[in-house]
């Protein structure tokens, strides 16, 4: 049977008039929950510290996260971001994070591992086939197991894994095409004994310095070169005191977010949910931002009159077999079953 509407003015007008009720019924309903949700938020406010430049995708991605926070919360819950190290270095962050001082930061993982030594599974030489291979560890069985273990031992939380990309190698004065190049360079590296025997075993002389001392360090001659990645040698300005970046991609930052599990254990289930979605939300675009730039930031380095250096199959494979030996000293301390589930993670 075919259904008969009338073809009638006031008919279409009081069809419209419904429709136009029920989406703004709709709509309420929409703000209705949403306020329900803001309405049940407590009143807080929270420190978030980084080491990271303003300009960086890490801390844009931070600000965000504070922004989305209060936008959710309605306001009533302030996230305060420190940047560029104001309350304390990577190390810093960490003890403040056991102690209470800090609520959430953001740290690389190898300044984690100081804490939680298995965290040096991430900084292992080439063991990252790309991006991918790194999301499928930190964002998966592995990378949960680890944050688990680690909560229960250290009393803190990993809501996410932000990132930094893979690490480059930069001088002041040589084109770091071989292992043998390194030989005897004054070469900065993170306070953590997996990346000072990395540099050892490439015949450098490896200065550990706190990233917020860097650019003072090559600057002045302290060090003559760094490992950092292409967003970090442009956000810190070693670009303008470097003449070489080698593009090396020997170990993949991946930058952990942190928070206080004493405060974290304190908060309302629906305080809880509505920190690690955004958390996740926030990843994700800081991942896509951080690769989207890092072509940009390298051609603004050339054009600066930095030499940018793509290493060739060979010359990783010789880099790569420069390696051997850590992976012996780190496969017992690491552990062969965390390193083989971490190869072979997809």
């Amino acid at each position: 049977m075919q259904l008969f509407i009338p073809n009638q003015p006031e008919f279409r007008r009081g069809l419209l008039r419904y429709a136009r009720k029920a989406v703004v019924s709709i709509a309420i309903c929409g703000l209705t929950v949403t306020g329900a949700i803001a309405q049940s938020m407590p009143e807080m406010k929270l420190k978030f510290g980084h080491p990271y430049n303003e300009s960086h995708p890490l801390a844009k991605g931070a600000q965000m996260f504070a922004d989305m926070v209060a936008e959710k919360s309605d306001g009533k819950i302030e996230v305060e971001v420190f940047p560029n190290s104001t309350i304390g270095s990577s190390r810093d962050l960490v003890e403040s994070i056991q102690i209470g001082v800090v609520d959430f930061a953001l740290v690389p993982t190898t300044n984690v591992a100081t804490f939680y030594p298995p965290l040096d599974i991430f900084y292992l030489p080439f063991l990252f086939r790309d991006n991918a291979h790194a999301y499928a560890v930190s964002d998966g069985p592995v990378g949960q197991k680890l944050y688990a273990d680690m909560l229960e031992k250290t009393g803190i939380r990993t809501l996410g894994m932000y990132e930094s990309g893979f690490r480059t190698i930069t001088t002041a004065k040589t084109k770091v095409e071989m292992p043998e190049d390194m030989k005897g360079i004054k070469f900065r590296v993170v306070n953590n004994p997996l990346n000072v025997a990395t540099f050892k075993a490439l015949g450098a002389n490896p200065t550990p310095m706190a990233l917020s001392e860097v650019f003072t360090g090559l600057q002045q001659g302290t060090v003559d070169g760094q490992d950092n990645p292409v967003g970090n040698v442009k956000a810190f300005g070693f670009d303008k005191v470097q003449d070489f970046i080698t593009l090396s991609r020997h170990q993949w930052a991946g930058i952990m977010f942190l928070a206080d599990d004493k405060m974290w254990q304190e908060l309302p289930t629906d305080v809880q949910d509505m920190f690690q979605q955004t958390v996740i939300e926030t990843q994700e675009w800081e991942r896509k931002e951080l690769n989207a730039v890092e072509a940009k930031y390298l051609e603004e380095m050339a054009e600066g009159g930095m030499t940018v250096t793509r290493l060739t199959p060979e010359q990783t494979e010789a880099f790569q077999k420069a390696m051997e030996p850590v992976w012996t000293e780190y496969r017992g301390k690491i552990g062969e079953e965390l390193i083989d589930a971490a190869v072979s993670a997809e």
